[in-house]
This record gives C-alpha cells, sequence and structure tokens, in this order.
C-alpha cells in the first residue's frame, strides 16, 4: 500500500502572503468600482487576459 505524504511549501510567511492577498483583493474592489457600463463583462475580460499564458 502506498502512502502519500503533503509538503507545505512557500517562500513567504503565512503573515506577508495574507497580506499580499488582502491588496491584490483591494485592488479588484477598486478596479471593479472603476468600471461603469458592462463592469462584470470588462471585469472577467480584463482578469482573463492578465491571466492568460502568453504566447
Amino acid at each position: 500500500m502506498t502512502t502519500t505524504k503533503v509538503m507545505r511549501v512557500s517562500l513567504l510567511p503565512d503573515a506577508v502572503r495574507t497580506e499580499v492577498f488582502a491588496e491584490a483583493s483591494r485592488f479588484r474592489e477598486k478596479f471593479y468600482e472603476c468600471l461603469t457600463a458592462r463592469r462584470d463583462e470588462l471585469f472577467e475580460l480584463v482578469d482573463a487576459v492578465l491571466c492568460a499564458d502568453s504566447a
């Protein structure tokens, strides 16, 4: 029988990582507030472009 062990690897301490994610969340909220017409569609489009692999 095979057992699996999980190892958590991170270059940042938990407190720093939490603050980085909080800052990114605040940015997303502020950016979303800046959009007016078709805000959901524009937000999704920008999110997709930023997350896409460059070819």
